[in-house]
């Protein structure tokens, strides 16, 4: 497979029952891996703020090279990953089928895993995905203004009937 191929992108599964994919040793080591394809290419830096910080990271450290970032500031990139899946889908050309493998969203994701059964998520965040159940409080706060204001309720274009 070469560079550039006009093949579409091959999204494996997500082995998250192994488990060595909570291993934080061997997540960290993948992400090297796809750090340091990224850091030689750097296609990617106007996608989202995980690029700059991942190149700002390289570019401020000792050697100008991956090898003196410490993986603990690997933290930075992963929380400034949105997972939107841009980088996959549109913009690597390392992608799957090649031979490099990127597939820089899935390893943000096995970051979290690996935070999350670590117990680093902070409860913040923790609560702050739970949607299903915040909708339903949100809801509850929205239904007494729909029997304050039922005209407005009824009407969505603002003027009162």
């Amino acid at each position: 497979m070469r560079e550039g191929s006009l093949e579409a992108p091959t999204r494996h599964r997500i082995a998250w029952e192994d488990p060595n994919f909570t291993d934080r040793d061997k997540t960290e080591a993948e992400m090297h891996r796809i750090f340091d394809i990224c850091h030689t290419c750097r296609r990617c830096f106007n996608l989202c703020d995980a690029f700059p910080r991942l190149f700002d990271l390289i570019d401020n450290s000792e050697s100008g090279e991956l090898d003196t970032v410490a993986p603990a500031d690997y933290r930075k990139v992963a929380d400034a990953c949105t997972l939107c899946d841009m980088c996959f889908m549109t913009k690597c050309p390392y992608v799957p089928p090649h031979e490099f493998n990127v597939d820089f969203p899935h390893v943000m994701l096995r970051y979290r895993a690996v935070e999350r059964r670590e117990g680093r998520i902070p409860l913040q965040q923790r609560e702050l995905v739970k949607t299903d159940r915040n909708g339903r409080l949100a809801s509850m706060i929205a239904r007494p203004q729909e029997r304050a204001y039922p005209a407005v309720a009824g009407d969505r274009s603002g003027h009162p009937s």
